[in-house]
């Protein structure tokens, strides 16, 4: 019996193709990453892994998903590509790893921990101190890890990455149809996007969770402009959830909705008043002590924006090596993907068809350069934010021709040009640093150890801040990385004699000295001094004898002061 074409079976057997090429791409990229050791990741990361299948297997899915766009064929099969491509690149890491990546995740671990520990959270204490004071994220993740019991929290960190770009697949779908009807734009908006934006701020964190919400709370006012009761409620119920989550994503979102109604995008002159009333609220009530005493570092930035966007060049600029391929690549890609949205703004414009809603949306982040600095970080924030509009106003240059029959080659031939060149950056950007951002068991069962075994108060003498710190009992202890210390230089000459004075301080209750493998990766990739300095050091100390071997493995090593260095008066 055969199906006819209007049956599900029949749809399917007519996309037969594309969806075989689907099939091929994720079979070539597992064969390509087979036996793939992230121990052995290069200067590259994860690219130093890239192989003739696993390039292919890129090119035939973001190929047939692009010939899928311009032979309108359905939502669900080009859908079906982007959905595919979410997992390999955001799924592989964390099946080769098995732990959860970037340092920064295991410090919101901790917050998550110290809920489940404790059973709140303390806007006042010292370690920490804005994670307790904007816990949205946190205490949701606490709610279902206990609910999810032992473990749920690490799986959490672990699949973030992938779990938030799929829920951003779904809401930025929902924002590109509230700008326009034609689905070859939405989905090449969403395939510029997602092969573009190489930022990485996907991992387990606030503003991943609270970035989902501002491209939710852009959608809802662009697709309701006129507005309604139901909007202003959903509206009010998105600016809350961001209040309690992320205190800087929140200066974007006021500047966008007063942009949007200043430019009468959107009617509701009482929404700016409103995201005011609900932002100050909370800073003012609950976070009202560390906003009024950070108020200056707050605003520190004001008013200087070279040196604002500076700030990030400079960052950037201490990448080494391979590393700065991986700058230049990124900057590359940005610019490129400026390039194509400035072609779809004129190409609309001279069509008639330019819509200024997404040209002010991609403009408003811009303003970020005036207010801040983001720890050194704003470009890369403005970009962020303007990633979603550079990616549809490029979509608009590059897709179909309304009322063009047959497929569009000229405009194809556009499109794959600027995948040939976003997606190398792209690439770079987000496996590039992986190498820095992988940590294997050893590190984790060593920063583990400290946490279970060293009292409370004692001091942690780190090499260096990446690798897993802080994601159990952090409270407990002082910080203390030799990297970030103006005085390395002196303490690399005498490190025993220094460390010994350091750890013999009566104001802790013991001291200890952590030296990983990922600390040793992030000072050579980052240069802040030497690279084989820790090397140095880890043998310096486990030749002296002040101090002995508190806990080994073959990735970690945590040092303490020996009997005799507890003996001997610290000089």
């Amino acid at each position: 019996m055969r199906s006819r074409p209007g049956t599900p079976l029949g749809s399917v057997r007519t996309q037969a193709v594309p969806l075989l090429a689907v099939i091929a791409s994720i079979l070539l990229w597992c064969v390509g990453f087979a036996g793939s050791d992230p121990r052995e990741m290069g200067d590259l990361g994860l690219l130093t892994d890239f192989n003739t299948a696993i390039a292919a297997a890129i090119v035939l899915l973001l190929g047939s998903a692009l010939i899928c766009i311009y032979q309108h064929r359905p939502g669900w099969v080009v859908g079906t590509h982007l959905v595919t491509y979410l997992v390999l690149i955001h799924g592989t890491p964390a099946v080769l790893y098995e732990t959860a990546r970037y340092s920064w995740t295991y410090k919101h671990v901790g917050v998550v921990e110290y809920i489940l520990r404790t059973g709140a959270v303390d806007p006042g204490i010292d370690a920490n101190p804005i994670y307790h004071n904007w816990p949205g994220l946190f205490a949701a993740s606490a709610l279902v890890a206990e609910l999810g019991g032992q473990g749920a929290a690490d799986a959490l960190a672990l699949w973030a990455p992938l779990g938030f770009n799929l829920i951003l697949l779904v809401v930025l779908r929902y924002l590109f149809r509230g700008f326009t009807g034609r689905p070859a734009v939405v989905w090449l908006a969403l395939l510029i996007y997602f092969t573009m934006t190489w930022v990485g701020q996907d991992y387990y964190s606030p503003q991943a969770a609270v970035y989902i919400l501002y491209i939710g709370m852009v959608g809802l006012l662009v697709r309701n402009p006129r507005g309604s009761a139901m909007r202003t409620l959903v509206f009010s119920l998105l600016v809350a959830a961001m209040a309690v989550t992320h205190q800087i994503t929140l200066v974007i979102l006021l500047m966008a909705v007063a942009a949007l109604v200043v430019t009468r995008r959107i009617h509701g002159w009482y929404l700016p008043v409103l995201a005011v009333a609900i932002v100050s609220a909370w800073a003012l009530s609950f976070a009202g002590d560390y906003t009024v005493y950070n108020f200056r570092d707050l605003i520190s930035g004001f008013g200087q924006p070279l040196s604002n966007a500076d700030a990030t060049f400079s960052k950037s600029d201490g990448a080494v090596g391979a590393q700065q391929v991986v700058v230049w690549g990124d900057r590359f890609t940005v610019a490129a993907g400026v390039a194509f949205a400035l072609l779809g703004v004129w190409r609309t414009r001279r069509a008639g068809t330019l819509q200024w809603t997404p040209v002010i949306l991609m403009l408003v982040p811009v303003a970020v350069l005036v207010q801040m600095s983001f720890g050194g970080e704003s470009l890369l924030r403005v970009f962020l934010f303007a990633a979603p509009f550079i990616a549809y106003l490029a979509a608009e240059g590059c897709a179909p021709r309304v009322g063009r029959a047959g497929f569009d080659q000229r405009r194809f031939t556009t499109a794959v040009l600027a995948l040939v060149l976003i997606v190398p950056g792209f690439l770079l950007g987000y496996y590039g640093k992986e190498r820095y951002n992988y940590f294997t068991d050893q590190e984790i069962a060593a920063a583990q150890w400290i946490a279970v075994n060293a009292p409370p108060g004692s001091l942690l003498v780190e090499g260096d801040v990446n690798y897993p710190r802080q994601f159990h009992d952090y409270e407990k202890f002082t910080y203390v990385p030799i990297a970030f210390e103006p005085s390395v230089d002196r303490l690399l000459e005498r490190p025993a004699d220094t460390l010994h004075q350091w750890l013999s301080n009566p104001r802790y209750a013991d001291g200890y000295v952590v030296i990983t493998r990922s600390q040793k990766i992030g000072v050579e990739m980052y240069g802040s001094f030497p690279a084989s300095a820790l090397t140095e050091l880890e043998r310096e100390l486990a030749a002296s004898s002040l101090f002995r071997v508190a806990h080994h493995s073959g990735d970690a090593t945590v040092f303490t002061l020996s009997e005799f260095g507890r003996r001997v008066e610290a000089r």
